[in-house]
């Protein structure tokens, strides 16, 4: 990703993920590191599941095109990731599929106090696991409707239109792949039923929904990735 600036929203036709079967060498680099800041976290936090997990090593952009490697590794990783401020380490790779309601507002949700990543404000989305491997790749638009579903009960292929291009952004080693699906609903309509959807859930990983209507709106407690799509989005209607 040598040469891509950050924070910026860059259209692209494709992206392929696959997976690398060599482990990850920053986990074997920090394995005891990593092991004493998931003691800590599951001391914090007893919820936290330490399931599989991609991270990739490396990761390219060429014209209209994204290509990664993946390496398997486990969550625990990830939360050892999100404490070094370093930029020597792997990409985490995401999908992300937009709910656009009719007047034009973005879905959002609130992470709920069991999860990792507690009050921050998202896109319903998540990250790559197991689940989403077929074959030698990652379905990354199957993840995007699976945690879509998942989080929401919204069906993303019932939307009316999606984006022709995926959208990618990245910011301090995150990448993300925003795709929009435009529902011929209002915002007022889909917050009720995605409320509806976590009223029902046992362990909802949200705790509330919201509709953005404005470039500005996320803010700290939304991942720069995620705000600088939303209003990205606002400007270019």
């Amino acid at each position: 990703m040598i040469g891509i600036p950050e924070k910026t929203v860059i259209p692209i036709k494709s992206a392929i993920v696959r997976i690398d079967s060599a482990p990850l060498r920053y986990e074997l680099q920090h394995n005891a590191a990593i092991a004493s800041n998931w003691q800590r976290a599951t001391t914090a936090n007893p919820a936290l599941f330490n399931g599989s997990f991609f991270m990739a090593e490396e990761a390219h952009l060429s014209v209209e095109a994204f290509e990664a490697r993946y390496h398997r590794t486990r969550f625990a990783t990830m939360m050892h990731w999100k404490a070094n401020t370093s930029n020597d380490k792997p990409w985490h790779i995401y999908g992300v599929g937009v709910i656009v309601s009719n007047d034009n507002k973005l879905i959002a949700g609130r992470m709920a106090p069991s999860t990792s990543a507690a009050g921050r404000i998202y896109f319903p989305a998540g990250s790559f696991d197991d689940d989403d491997v077929v074959g030698e790749y990652i379905d990354i638009e199957g993840n995007m409707h699976r945690e879509v579903e998942e989080e929401t009960g919204i069906v993303l292929p019932e939307a009316g239109k999606r984006d022709g291009n995926i959208h990618l952004v990245t910011a301090n080693r995150n990448i993300a792949l925003f795709l929009r699906h435009y529902f011929d609903l209002s915002a007022d309509d889909l917050l009720e039923r995605i409320r509806a959807h976590i009223s029902s859930q046992v362990d909802s990983e949200l705790d509330d929904i919201t509709a953005i209507s404005a470039a500005g709106e996320m803010g700290e407690a939304t991942p720069l990735t995620f705000r600088t799509f939303a209003d990205w989005h606002f400007g270019h209607r």
